[in-house]
């Protein structure tokens, strides 16, 4: 907070919620609480991610439109191999109309674990973790903020990226789970 303030800058609080399998519900209060009490009152902004959808959801279409995401229906255990192997699947070739098609789908007809919206990377990048990695998934689960009214949810990778980017972030202090 000293260094916000220091700097003329701000103090936002963003709570990453993007993962319904894994929320306690009661920090949604808690963070609020512990960040008030941190700033001494003086927390510029709290950003929750799930109210956020419609923004990654646009910036995902973006990315499916310019040919630099695609989704993917392999099996996760072979494009594991694959991926390790440095291959590439077959779904990154798909047709720009295709992988439209198929994002749409995401929303309403593949089920979960069925597919995943993969950002297109080098697949011969060193490093495997830079490989064709997921951005997008399908998770049924109830959203203690959104319920069942969504089911494509960002992965963390991507929303924080965007968010980062869209608020103008410069300095980010993560949560202990990320020591």
């Amino acid at each position: 907070y000293e260094y916000a303030k220091m700097y003329e800058g701000k103090f936002i609080v963003r709570i990453e919620d993007t993962n319904p399998d894994n929320i306690y519900e009661p920090a949604y209060e808690l963070i609020k609480e512990d960040s008030s009490w941190l700033t001494d009152n003086n927390v510029s902004q709290i950003v929750i991610q799930s109210n956020r959808l419609g923004i990654y959801y646009d910036y995902a279409e973006k990315l499916v439109d310019m040919g630099k995401a695609y989704v993917c229906d392999c099996n996760i255990d072979k494009w594991r191999k694959m991926k390790a192997e440095g291959g590439a699947c077959k779904c990154g070739d798909l047709e720009i109309k295709e992988q439209q098609i198929r994002y749409a789908k995401m929303f309403n007809e593949y089920a979960e674990g069925e597919v995943v919206l993969k950002l297109k990377t080098d697949i011969q990048h060193k490093n495997p973790a830079m490989r064709d990695f997921s951005i997008m998934r399908i998770n049924e689960h109830v959203h203690p903020k959104k319920g069942k009214q969504n089911r494509v949810w960002p992965l963390m990778v991507f929303s924080v990226a965007i968010d980062d980017h869209e608020m103008g972030l410069t300095h980010v202090l993560n949560g202990k789970e990320h020591a």
